[in-house]
């Protein structure tokens, strides 16, 4: 959601209204979706793929891995039916590489038996001719549950000795937050020639957004080194991190920290871990059973789970550190249950269950905390990001593609997940103030509000256009630096996911 205000020397605030992104009454999958005025930012996934066939050459055609971006914005919908347009699209496959760039439309029909249909308009540059491609789906049916998608579609207008074929397994995805098990030195991006502390929250876009130090001293806890960890992770709304950390420690202000304890960034201990598994009733009582992965969700149920096995004397079994729990004293999923669309060669073994995200379909993302092999999808490492839907969603390398890591390991593990994505459901509109600062010609914004991250974007008029002015952040605060040194004003625009 997108809120907006124009600002004028000295200074400037502003109460901000919003609108809900989904209408009502629509069909379950059509319940959430992009709108006309706010298009969806999507990811491709390990799956998408590029083949440049030469249907007439005495050669075997191999698909080429294909990533990038577009944008979905709704055209019109029915009760039963929902057309999209695809908008820039920019992908790239293979070494060469391929580029290709443009748009089309995408449509969804029927409430029973759901069908797809996509068309598009690409330009292709292969390295050696840059050509209009035309493309359309030959297979109708919804492969991955929305707001997934996975289709493949295939060139109309192609030659004897080239026609291409795309597979696009794509996800609602403007960022994934994530921890790695282990350090490296990043070579790309915003933290080039920097080194990313395995507890270290960071970006596939290549940033550091928070440092592990930043999430420790927010508790009072100065260790004497730079890291000790960050196993789980989860936004709250109004940007609040709630967190665990590797290792225990002792703080200033709240005494001895566990390991398993949910822990937030305004200084505080959301839940000590006995406290999580207190409903289930555990015989003998644990004193730390740790906490590996964790989502709150919107009516405020505490998802995890745990780093050692323990026994719940209510319930008669024993919890497993690959088990989805609530802290209502219920196992949301097993861990044979969210590998059930996997093929593990050892289907009773326990991976573990290291990072976390559910979606609001109620798909769920994780990873593991061994690796496994897969009779289907080959070696599956513990820094693979995973689907309950039984496919690989990206690799650890693809996580880390931004910032082109050295001296690390093939896989630095996945150990706490959040994604940013355009299918949370809307907050209620924040409160904007900006203060703005004559002497030095800037602009401090500050905002309250229920969204879980957000973004400031500003604009030299006020109907734009508007651009990012900062990241997306788990904050509410943002400096606009030297902003009035050449202008008397700016429009200021507010997103919150």
């Amino acid at each position: 959601m997108r809120h907006s205000l124009k600002t004028n020397l000295p200074r400037a605030s502003a109460l901000l209204l919003a609108s809900a992104l989904f209408g009502l009454g629509r069909p379950a999958i059509f319940a959430q979706a992009p709108t006309t005025n706010q298009p969806w930012a999507y990811l491709l996934l390990h799956d998408s793929s590029l083949l440049d066939d030469c249907p007439v050459c005495d050669r075997i055609s191999i698909p080429v891995p294909m990533r990038g971006t577009f944008n979905l914005r709704l055209i019109d919908a029915t009760p039963i039916s929902a057309r999209y347009a695809l908008e820039d699209i920019n992908f790239s496959a293979g070494d060469r590489p391929y580029v290709v760039k443009g748009g089309g439309t995408f449509e969804i029909r029927g409430e029973i038996a759901v069908t797809l249909v996509m068309s598009l308009e690409l330009r292709i540059d292969d390295g050696f001719t840059n050509k209009v491609c035309y493309f359309t789906n030959s297979s109708s049916g919804l492969y991955r549950p929305w707001p997934m998608m996975d289709i493949t579609v295939a060139q109309t207008n192609g030659a004897l000795a080239q026609v291409y074929t795309l597979r696009l397994a794509a996800a609602p995805v403007r960022e994934i937050w994530f921890s790695t098990a282990v350090f490296f030195n990043a070579t790309a991006g915003p933290e080039a020639s920097n080194l990313v502390e395995g507890g270290d929250l960071i970006s596939t876009s290549g940033r550091v957004i928070k440092r592990n130090s930043d999430l420790f001293t927010s508790v009072g806890a100065f260790p004497p080194v730079p890291d000790l960890g960050l196993d789980a992770v989860d936004i709250l709304p109004g940007g609040e991190v709630a967190f665990s950390l590797g290792y225990d420690i002792t703080s200033n202000t709240l005494g001895l920290l566990q390991h398993g304890d949910l822990l937030s960034t305004r200084g505080r201990i959301l839940a000590r871990n006995q406290d999580l598994l207190a409903p289930f009733g555990l015989q003998p009582p644990a004193p730390d059973a740790g906490l590996d992965a964790v989502h709150v969700g919107n009516a405020g149920e505490t998802l995890f789970s745990i780093s050692t096995n323990v026994f719940s004397e209510r319930l008669s079994v024993t919890l497993h550190r690959g088990d989805l729990l609530s802290a209502n004293g219920a196992i949301v999923r097993t861990h044979q249950q969210l590998l059930a669309r996997f093929h593990p060669a050892n289907a009773t073994n326990d991976y573990g269950l290291d990072a976390l995200y559910i979606w609001p379909s109620g798909e769920i993302w994780f990873s593991t905390e061994d690796a496994f092999e897969d009779s289907v999808l080959g070696s599956i490492a513990s820094g693979d990001l995973l689907s309950d839907q039984g496919y690989i969603v990206l690799r650890n390398l693809e996580l880390l593609n931004a910032f082109a890591p050295t001296n690390a390991p093939s896989d630095v593990g996945l150990d706490a997940l959040y994604v940013v994505t355009d299918a949370t459901p809307p907050a209620p509109a924040p409160r904007l103030e900006i203060q703005v600062n004559t002497s030095a010609g800037s602009a401090g914004l500050a905002w309250q509000g229920r969204g879980r991250v957000f973004q400031v974007e500003r604009a030299a008029d006020v109907t734009g256009p508007y651009r990012p002015l900062s990241p997306i952040l788990p904050g509410l605060t943002f400096d606009d630096q030297g902003t009035f040194s050449n202008r008397a004003q700016f429009y200021y625009r507010l997103r919150q996911w």
